[in-house]
């Protein structure tokens, strides 16, 4: 095929929510949840089944009376926010605005890493749940509670410098990308520019650059956390190891709260990248050709493949593809692709633009780039929205056979029958291999170390603020439907930085071998449980 030539019609741009979902974990520093699956045109409490039981904690103390919320601000470098306060309500809400319900008592904006050590020797003394927060894109809502939440997202200053970078844990993802991309490196991360980078590491970090650069925690080489007796420590592979070790992938929330990330940084290039496209009737070959091209791509090439479906009956199927190399040879590796794509659209970016581009922010400013708002982590100038939506994962170890592959075609052909207008719904398939796969599943808390490629189902709830209803109940049903059909072909693995409370055996699927020591861990560094959520190692 030609590449010099216009595409036979407009370039599908990947929305905001379209190209690539890293997640987040629940908890210490944030989930970083979803940017992923179609975003719809116009026109409850999780509860845990885990078949693993978590250690029993210590029962929770007595608390010595109400909490005295006026003390804690006087003891603080940082802002809380109680209902009574005019901010109360923004500070309140999470990415989703189905969680919108949650009333924490109060909202404590930590400015330093004795601030958090200060609120949770008062979560402590007034038994108190805490939930602490970076991005707020906890898939479960988890980074939320009807107790303290505990905001990092004034800690987000973002420096580097002779090949190491530190980057507070309530930076959002297109503020570090920036700050980095200035001195011409980068750490490997998402595309959703909105998330806290604490949840994104915390979990893994699957990303753009990951085949190349690998996770976003196999570049952590240190860390400042804030343990639950509210030690604030300096973590690395020689100092609390088994610490460091249960950070880079163990997930957000289990073990403290951390406050600062140093990583190693990697080149950030001037990039090649494509969109592709192909006619719905072409989706089982061309599913079968994409899983086989990114199986023996080099490793500077990443690209995802979406199934798209609207209940008004019209689907797509198209691929980003991210080259960290020239125009030229990413069109010779697109031609290696056995099926043929209708539209095929390549362009070169500096690295920072083609994040913007993967993120669905092309052309926008930094600024722009995050949720409208005054308060940390968000911008008066921002021009994200929120959105509301559910999500499953999977592994893939294995490329889905023809058997398979034509059960997921049906699955998505049968969503626009049961779910009513204003919705939309997604799968999604991330490459994998590389320098992800170099690593062993002992080495870090990440186990996950031999798939060819990720799978997130995602449904997008027809009422963007809704929680519950007919239609999220028949939006949850496909979402169900699809997952189950496609169980006997995955790897029953899933990513901890998607937390699904409807999954029984969660505690094996996210963390596999490595189970045994991350509560090793959790035993040594909080015994008496003070970070608790429904799926806490």
């Amino acid at each position: 095929m030609s590449h010099d030539r216009p595409a036979a019609q407009p370039p599908q741009r990947p929305g905001r929510r379209q190209v690539l979902r890293l997640a987040a974990a629940p908890l210490a520093a944030a989930a970083l949840a979803a940017c992923g699956g179609p975003k719809p045109e116009p026109s409850p409490d999780p509860s845990t089944s885990a078949n693993s039981p978590t250690p029993s904690p210590t029962p929770t103390p007595t608390p010595v009376g109400p909490p005295d919320w006026a003390a804690l601000a006087k003891d603080l470098g940082g802002t809380v926010i109680g209902p009574q306060d005019g901010r109360y309500e923004d500070a309140s809400h999470l990415y989703q605005p189905q969680f919108d319900g949650l009333r924490p008592a109060g909202i404590v904006y930590a400015a330093t890493p004795q601030d958090v050590a200060t609120c949770l020797a008062f979560a402590r003394r007034y038994a108190l749940p805490v939930a602490a927060r970076s991005g707020g894109h906890s898939y479960t809502g988890w980074s939320s509670g009807s107790g303290m939440v505990l905001d990092v997202g004034s800690m987000a200053a973002v420096s580097g410098s002779g090949g190491t970078a530190t980057v507070g844990a309530g930076a959002r993802l297109i503020d570090v990308y920036a700050a980095l991309a200035a001195d011409g490196v980068t750490v490997p991360a998402g595309s959703c520019p909105s998330v806290g980078v604490a949840g994104l590491t915390l979990g893994g970090g699957i990303g753009v650059t990951c085949r190349a650069y690998g996770l976003t925690s196999d570049s952590l080489t240190g860390a400042e956390v804030v343990t639950a007796d509210g030690r604030v420590r300096q973590v690395d592979a020689s100092t609390d190891p088994d610490l460091f070790w249960a950070l880079r992938g163990g997930g957000g929330g289990n073990f403290g709260v951390v406050t600062s990330f140093t990583f190693r940084t990697h080149p950030a290039p001037t990039c090649a990248y494509a969109f592709l496209s192909w006619p719905w009737s072409s989706a089982a070959p061309a599913v079968a050709a994409w899983q086989t091209w990114v199986a023996s791509a080099p490793d500077p090439l990443w690209a995802n493949l979406h199934l798209d479906a609207w209940p008004d009956g019209r689907q797509r199927l198209t691929s980003t593809v991210n080259y960290l190399g020239p125009k030229s040879e990413l069109a010779g590796l697109i031609d290696r692709l056995t099926v043929a794509p209708a539209t095929a659209s390549l362009h070169t970016a500096p690295f920072l633009d083609t994040m913007k581009e993967m993120g669905g922010v092309a052309g926008w400013s930094e600024a722009a780039a995050h949720l409208p708002g005054s308060l940390p982590g968000q911008n008066p100038d921002g021009r994200l929205t929120r959105g509301s939506y559910a999500a499953r994962s999977d592994f893939y170890t294995r490329p889905i056979d023809p058997t398979g592959i034509a059960a997921l075609v049906a699955a998505v052909d049968r969503y626009p029958q049961s779910v009513p207008q204003g919705g939309s719904a997604s799968v999604s398939f991330d490459a994998l291999g590389g320098a992800v796969n170099r690593v062993a599943p002992g080495d870090t808390a990440f186990v996950h170390r031999n798939a060819l490629f990720g799978a997130q189902y995602i449904t997008n709830y027809p009422a963007p603020g809704a929680g519950s209803g007919p239609a999220v109940d028949q939006s949850q049903a496909w979402l169900k439907d699809v997952w189950t059909t496609m169980r006997p072909y995955a790897s029953g693995e899933a990513y901890q930085n998607y937390p699904d409370p409807t999954l029984a055996d969660w505690a094996q699927a996210y963390y596999g071998s490595n189970l045994a020591r991350l509560r090793q861990v959790k035993h040594a560094y909080d015994p008496d449980g003070l970070f608790r959520f429904p799926q806490a190692v």
